[in-house]
């Protein structure tokens, strides 16, 4: 291809709106967000220093090798400059062992960051270390030098996790020769401050947000003062140098020196030059800034409701996991999960979650009707429509944990909460199949309540539920399971399943060959953690793209969701079941994400598959397990079941499984969706962690299906 130059490094547009490409991209990158081509910092003259953070060829590991994947612990920033001037990881409490610096994906839509994110999480995740930064062995910050500098940078939240300085101002660059932070972000306000401290205190913007993206460039003339661009915009221009003819020093990037005194920002990307841009050369750095997203940004907060297995979801990390998935989706900033165990406040009692609560007194004898026995919706008994039904002690606790005075979740993060979420099925599932009405009329009216809590429209709060977990009744279970899936088909409620199996799990510390894939033991009334981890980062795909497509997103928006080659419903489904004989049904699978079925461990053996001879869920005919189970090819397998079947093919239903069945962790039959490569820029597994590449089990039938005595 042959480039016309209508100067050094400036090409010729090559279309409406677009450039052509005026360097080469930087060192092992591919193309990162949407089609930015460039310009790059190192394309204007005179680049004394250049580091990205936003892909992976910008960093190096603790032994100066290459950092290959995301999530590595990083050891320094590469110096894209070629002056060999690393940034190194910056930490004051030298008497302690630090936390380190990682190379964090998707932090800026598909482009990453390098921060010190704390394992725990206090108020949101990521909680940053209070005690990390970048620094620079030394450049010139005084009045009597030309220079400019330019720095990307994200803040996922206020500060937090500190002994005293949670409200402090947050220092983005600080100059260690003269002991001054040349440029800070208020946490309690909401001003972006030149010079704090100094008669030369210039205020360039009021309107910094808790969250958010920005670039700022910084160009000292000698004589003339400092002139400051936010985004792209000037917002200052000739202020004096405080700092004296010269300041040049170790300088530090999201740090000031003192204990704690980290910005607990990522860092994306940061430059320098020696001299004092050009007005031109000021224009090619701000069009280096459009390949990030600046601005406000997005959290994602999910309010997580119900009993006992919701509190175990959230001590698994499957709560926690499905924000975290549900962010990479969305490209957002931050991430968390907003619930508290009954017990943890009081006075007044503040929680989400209590151990064995249905949503309604509507299941005796353990929670019999009448007005004194409400849990989060009280039934009267009085025969009266559930719409009607006052809120119970339950929800009074729900209220009081996001408002009022004594609330535990600030108005600020009611203003995040994007999902309700209800990994809760277990008491209500006890109820009889003949209360399936009054079980849905429940599920809305709490689910309305809590919305209006909000001062949220459903279109605005999205629910995630579950596909009823096994506990105890079969038609219980069945009720529960059919449903939720008549509530999620109406699109008025705006109910999504964000895990539709759940069968294939164990019991609560059971006992578990993972060679075989038998359980034995346990609590079976509560599902086991590394399973309930998994639902969570399964079911970040149909959550995350439900929220990309409802317009909740951050960065990344719903025209680049991939078309194919990631989950959009979280796993394969049976879209058919002929009976080939009394004994042999051959199941018609549709594909999600992946192509071809996979039949692990007790899966051979038939696990989860049923039919009921004759009867209905309501009135129950006779169980038939299976003893076998053959793929026949990429959507097709043979199931063999222990007896024949009596009647005609319109009287059988086919369960996978079967009430309150429980299929075992490994045992379901899977699609090969980790072995399918992704789109570009959508490796979950990559960017989050092979845990999170896993073949997704066959959905669990809300309905039975109905045998047919015609192949397909």
């Amino acid at each position: 291809m042959t480039l016309l130059f209508t100067a050094t490094g400036a090409a010729l547009a090559c279309g409406p709106n677009q450039r052509a490409l005026v360097a080469a991209l930087p060192e092992g990158s591919v193309v990162p967000a949407g089609n930015f081509i460039g310009p790059y910092p190192l394309s204007i003259s005179g680049l004394s220093g250049w580091w990205d953070a936003g892909i992976l060829s910008g960093l190096r590991d603790v032994n100066g090798l290459p950092v290959v994947a995301s999530g590595s612990v990083v050891g320094s920033l590469f110096d894209k400059s070629g002056n060999s001037k690393s940034l190194l990881p910056y930490h004051i409490a030298a008497d302690t062992t630090p936390v380190v610096t990682i190379a964090t994906p998707r932090v800026n839509g598909y482009l990453g960051a390098v921060g010190a994110p704390d394992a725990a999480i206090a108020t949101y995740g990521p909680t940053l270390d209070p005690d990390w930064g970048l620094a620079h062995e030394g450049f010139e910050l005084g009045a009597g030098v030309g220079w400019t500098r330019y720095l990307v940078w994200t803040r996922p939240n206020l500060r937090q996790a500190t002994y005293y300085g949670n409200a402090e101002p947050i220092p983005l660059v600080h100059c260690t020769a003269s002991n001054s932070t040349i440029l800070q972000t208020d946490s309690a306000g909401t001003n972006l401050t030149l010079f704090p401290g100094t008669a030369s205190l210039t205020v360039l913007s009021t309107a910094v947000t808790r969250r958010h993206s920005h670039a700022v460039i910084m160009r000292n003339t000698p004589g003339v003062g400092v002139d400051v661009w936010l985004d792209g915009v000037q917002v200052a221009s000739a202020i004096a140098n405080p700092l004296g003819v010269t300041a040049n020093g170790q300088v530090l990037f999201l740090h000031d020196g003192t204990a704690q005194g980290s910005a607990q920002c990522w860092f994306h990307e940061a430059a320098t030059w020696e001299h004092a841009l050009s007005a031109a050369d000021i224009a090619s750095l701000v069009a280096c800034q459009a390949r990030w997203v600046l601005g406000p940004r997005k959290g994602v907060n999910l309010l997580m409701m119900g009993q006992s297995n919701a509190a175990w979801f959230g001590v698994s990390g499957g709560a926690l996991a499905l924000a975290q998935g549900i962010a990479w989706y969305c490209g957002a900033a931050s991430y968390a999960v907003s619930e508290s165990l009954s017990g943890t406040y009081s006075a007044p009692d503040r929680y989400t979650v209590i151990f064995g609560h249905p949503i309604s007194n509507s299941s005796p004898p353990i929670f019999p009707v009448g007005a004194a026995n409400g849990t989060f919706i009280t039934n009267p008994g009085d025969g009266s429509d559930p719409s009607t039904w006052a809120a119970g002690p339950d929800f009074a606790a729900v209220t009081a944990f996001l408002n009022g005075a004594s609330a535990i979740v600030p108005v600020m993060d009611d203003a995040d909460i994007g999902f309700v979420l209800w990994p809760w099925s277990e008491q209500d599932s006890t109820m009889p199949y003949a209360n399936k009405a009054l079980y849905k009329a429940t599920v809305l009216r709490l689910l309305l309540l809590t919305r209006n809590l909000l001062g949220r429209s459903a279109a605005q709060l999205p629910l995630l539920a579950w596909n009823a977990i096994p506990y105890e009744t079969n038609d219980g279970v069945q009720m529960v399971r059919e449903s939720m899936n008549d509530l999620a088909a109406d699109p008025v409620n705006n109910i999504s399943m964000f895990i539709d199996q759940t069968a294939d799990s164990n019991p609560l510390n059971s006992i578990y060959n993972p060679a075989t894939g038998v359980f034995f033991g346990g609590d079976p009334q509560h599902r086991d953690q590394p399973d309930l981890l998994r639902y969570g980062r399964i079911g970040a795909h149909v959550a995350g793209r439900l929220a990309v497509a409802q317009g909740l997103s951050d960065s990344i928006v719903v025209s680049a969701l991939p078309a194919t080659g990631l989950p959009a419903k979280g796993g394969p489904q049976i879209a058919h079941v002929y009976r080939a004989s009394n004994t042999s049904l051959v199941l018609t699978v549709a594909h999600d994400s992946g192509n071809d079925l996979l039949l692990p461990l007790q899966a051979a053996d038939g696990a989860g598959f049923a039919v009921m001879d004759g009867g209905t869920v309501a009135a129950p005919g006779p169980i038939i397990s299976a003893i076998a189970a053959v793929r026949v090819d990429a959507t097709h397998i043979t199931v063999t079941l222990a007896s024949a079947i009596s009647n005609p093919s319109s009287d059988v239903s086919f369960f996978y499984p079967y009430g309150s069945t429980q299929i075992g962790r490994g045992n379901a039959v899977t699609d090969n969706a980790s072995s399918i490569s992704p789109p570009a820029n959508w490796n979950i597994g990559n960017d989050l962690g092979s845990a999170w590449s896993v073949n997704m089990p066959l959905q669990a039938t809300t309905y039975p299906i109905t045998l047919s005595d015609t192949p397909q």
